[in-house]
């Protein structure tokens, strides 16, 4: 991971996927440099293949989850695009498959 999480200026919730990526997640993704002041949103990219993304955000998520929102580098009919109200270690297990970690 390119930043130190407990600085990122994001909502405490965010803060705990980042501090939560196990050391193959983090190593496999970074935070997006441009990734906007929304502090209830952080963008991961690919270490190496910048257009694969994934938007982890709190916003119209029930309280304690988190939604999920997945950029491939080339459209692939029948892919899962986004996922709902995950608990966190649902996150980190779909944050691991996509970042292929």
């Amino acid at each position: 991971m390119n930043a130190n999480p407990w600085a990122a200026p994001k909502s405490r919730e965010i803060r705990r996927v980042l501090v939560s990526l196990d050391e193959r997640i983090a190593q496999a993704c970074d935070i997006e440099p441009d990734a906007g002041d929304d502090p209830h949103i952080v963008t991961l990219r690919h270490a190496e293949i910048a257009a694969l993304r994934a938007h982890v955000y709190l916003h119209g998520q029930r309280s304690g989850t988190y939604g999920i929102f997945y950029e491939y580098p080339h459209p692939v009919p029948g892919i899962l695009e986004s996922e709902e109200n995950l608990p966190l270690p649902k996150v980190l297990a779909s944050l691991a498959l996509h970042f292929d970690a």
